[in-house]
């Protein structure tokens, strides 16, 4: 109910702040890419994919970017890149409608050269990336780029390094921003330290607040670069790599400030007093780095945090203090000196030549001394209920935990059986299992059994096993098995398997199983099968139910209702096709296209009929369905059929062939129909095809001729009317005799 809550506050505060740029307000949407392997040659990186994500959440918590107007991509391919680029142009396109002012932001963390991105062992070239971004429709384009030589990517129209611009706030701003890590001859550097990249670490921050030098409670991109610049180029000048110089390239037009974040939006906060002066490192419960400031005495800094508990290291003149704060939601809490214990620090000799490193550059970890107790080790625990029969001691890890009733512990490496409810406040390393109900607020590896339902506040790695619902709210990988659904709120690989439904919220490697639904916000890579619909952003493999909804397919979708917004490379089988643009091979009854073809056809046959068809699929393959009558003096004879047709145009030219199931009958009393579609020896239903050559007039109206062939095989399918005349011809196809009767015919399509 809390994150329900927050969720409301947050976009209708996201309302009321971007409101004030446009009376039709302003719209962002945003692609956030972090790949870690560069190619076989370069060291694979560690952080480039959570920085990626890390970004990502704070635009969607601080930034104005709802989370379905991003796409968090994790080690993409190019084609990945290029359809996520033509997916955000085309919501852009939709945006303009009903927002006066419409940004788009991309941000890239990850290996590059001089001449491009590199993604795996394929390389995305600047100059094809600086176009994609520019051509977006939208009023304003921003390229963010966090990694080496990207500096050539500004470089493309004179971008130099310097200082930060400075822009007015106003919503006829329209042009681009690209800012870049690093100059066009430099390395850009992570570390384990900050467990990240350097600049996207300061950037960060930034957008929190501590680039906030006006003290309006908006950070500008002029603030965030300028931040960001000052932070990247200090903490890298005694590196090993050497000094890292940001650069930017910006050509904005209009007077305007272009806010960045709006720490207003924030569920909660903390302000630090004009009195605290030193560097400060934020982490949260699992020891996690968030944020790192620079405070200087005499200013205030508000930094915008989600719920949480958190410690604060402050560092000042070689010592250090720290403090422990707990935010709930809508908190603002306002931290003095006097709020920060000291606490000592354990002495270091550097080896060999190495040089010293400044405090500055250290990164501390919290310590177990001041506010917060140390974590002890317990072998066994029991409890009745939550403090019964004796509290534990804060930060207890047991290795075998047995709960009576309810328990809850801090930590678990081994074992947590209950009758009724487990709750684990940090991470679990092993089993956890009761009667009714599992939590766990920090991360799960192991198993997690209850007989209604898991919750997993963090990361999972293994499985997640109930008899209702399983919820986890981090990454989850392996499996996930409910009677009734599976939620996860990051990017999942394994499989999910539900009685009604599955849903994941960012990107899904592997395989979902639902009765009823399952619904992915992000790209699944594997397969969708449900009883009744699956939904996802973008499918790599096969979606299989009744309605299958996506917007770009690299696979299969088999269903009654196929329906792709976007590109379909594979293949739609089912009732009813419809496809933005279809790559490949249209099965069903009705096939719709956008960018295909749909014509009309009437032709005359010898023999005296006369056929009206159509054609739907994409430019080449199409699905045929046709219905015939006799024609003039010709006793009562009616057709229909339904087959797949290949299309060739050559210049005002075309070659059309198409085969089909084709069946007649005489009249429509019920006898009639009951004769002609009598299965109880043969089938009704028979082979035919049709070959043909036209010419494109007018540019509308197409005019054919061509050979049709009604074919028959002896003792397996019904010879009819249409089966008949002295030109008839037998031929061998697999081993199978069959009896055609070709026919001329000619006509018209449109």
């Amino acid at each position: 109910m809390k994150r329900i809550i927050l969720l409301v506050l947050i976009v209708v505060g996201a309302v009321s702040v971007f409101a004030n740029q446009s009376s039709g307000g302003l719209k962002r949407y945003a692609v956030f890419v972090g790949s870690n392997n560069g190619g076989h040659e370069r060291v694979r990186l560690r952080y480039a994919e959570s920085d990626a994500r890390a970004m990502a959440g704070v635009m969607q918590e601080l930034g104005g970017v709802q989370f379905n107007d991003s796409l968090v991509l994790l080690a993409p391919t190019s084609y990945d890149l290029e359809t996520a680029f033509l997916m955000m142009d085309r919501r852009i396109r939709q945006a303009h409608a009903d927002a006066r002012r419409v940004e788009f932001l991309f941000y890239y963390s990850g290996h590059s050269d001089e001449r491009g991105l590199l993604l795996g062992e394929e390389r995305v070239a600047y100059a094809d990336l600086k176009s994609s971004i520019v051509d977006m429709e939208a009023d304003v384009n921003i390229a963010i780029l966090d990694s080496c030589f990207s500096g050539a990517f500004t470089r493309l129209k004179g971008g130099t390094r310097q200082l930060p611009f400075m822009i007015d706030e106003s919503i006829q701003m329209q042009g681009h921003a690209f800012l870049t890590s690093s100059s066009a001859d430099e390395a850009a550097q992570e570390s384990d330290h900050i467990q990240g990249s350097y600049f996207t670490h300061y950037m960060i921050a930034a957008l929190r607040g501590a680039a906030d030098s006006t003290r309006d409670e908006q950070v500008s991109l002029n603030e965030a670069y300028h931040y960001a610049f000052s932070e990247t180029l200090a903490r890298t000048q005694t590196s090993h790599a050497g000094a890292q110089h940001p650069s930017y390239n910006i050509q904005l037009t209009g007077t305007g400030d272009l806010t960045m974040t709006d720490l207003r939006v924030a569920s909660c906060s903390i302000i630090l007093g004009e009195q605290i002066d030193g560097r400060l490192y934020v982490r949260e419960s699992m020891g996690n780095l968030v944020a790192e400031v620079r405070k200087v005495f005499g200013t205030g800094v508000v930094l915008a945090l989600p719920e949480g508990r958190y410690s604060l290291t402050l560092d000042a003149e070689g010592r250090s203090w720290v403090t422990n704060v707990a935010l709930g939601s809508g908190m603002r809490r306002e931290l003095g000196p006097a709020d920060f214990q000291p606490i000592g620090r354990e002495p270091a000799t550097p080896r060999g030549d190495a040089p010293a490193i400044p405090p500055v550059e250290e990164a501390p970890a919290i310590s177990d001394t001041g506010d917060q107790p140390p974590v002890s080790y317990e072998p066994f625990g029991f409890t009745l209920l939550p403090g019964m029969p004796a509290a534990a001691a804060e930060r207890t890890v047991y290795n075998l935990s047995l709960n009576l009733l309810v328990g809850s512990v801090y930590g678990i490496k081994g074992a947590q059986l209950g009758t009724i409810m487990n709750i684990t406040e940090d991470k679990l390393t092993g089993v956890q299992a009761s009667g009714v109900g599992n939590i766990i607020e920090g991360d799960l590896m192991g198993l997690q059994y209850a007989g209604v339902f898991n919750i997993v506040g963090r990361d999972t790695t293994a499985a997640q096993c109930a008899g209702v619902f399983n919820v986890n709210e981090g990454n989850a990988s392996f499996l996930q098995a409910a009677g009734v659904f599976n939620m996860v709120s990051g990017t999942f690989g394994g499989v999910q398997a539900a009685g009604v439904f599955n849903m994941s919220s960012e990107k899904l490697t592997g395989f979902q199983a639902a009765g009823v639904f399952n619904m992915a916000e992000g790209p699944v890579n594997g397969a969708q099968i449900s009883g009744v619909f699956n939904t996802a952003t973008k499918v790599s493999g096969a979606q299989i139910g009744v309605v299958n909804i996506t917007e770009d397919v690299s696979g299969t979708q088999v269903g009654i209702v196929n329906i792709s917004s976007g590109v379909v490379r594979g293949a739609q089988v089912g009732i009813v096709n419809i496809s933005k643009d279809l790559q490949g091979i249209p099965i069903g009854i009705i096939n719709i296209v956008e960018n295909g073809s749909f014509r009309t056809s009437a032709w005359y046959a010898e023999q005296g009929m006369g056929y009206v068809g159509f054609e739907m699929g994409s430019r080449h393959l199409y699905t045929l369905l046709y219905g015939g009558m006799a024609l003039g003096e010709r006793p009562s004879l009616y057709s229909a059929a339904l087959g797949l047709g290949l299309h060739i145009p050559v210049g005002p030219f075309f070659v059309d062939g198409d085969l089909s199931a084709k069946a007649s009958w005489t009249g429509w009393s019920e006898s009639e129909l009951a004769q002609a579609f009598d299965m109880s020896t043969v089938s009704p239903v028979w082979p035919s095809a049709r070959l043909m050559v036209g010419v494109q007039a007018f540019g509308f109206l197409g005019i054919f001729g061509g050979v049709m062939l009604d074919a028959t095989i002896p003792g397996y399918t019904a010879a009819t009317e249409l089966h008949q005349g002295s030109d008839s011809f037998t031929m061998e196809l697999w081993g199978t005799s069959v009896q055609a009767y070709p026919k001329l015919f000619a006509g018209i399509k449109f």
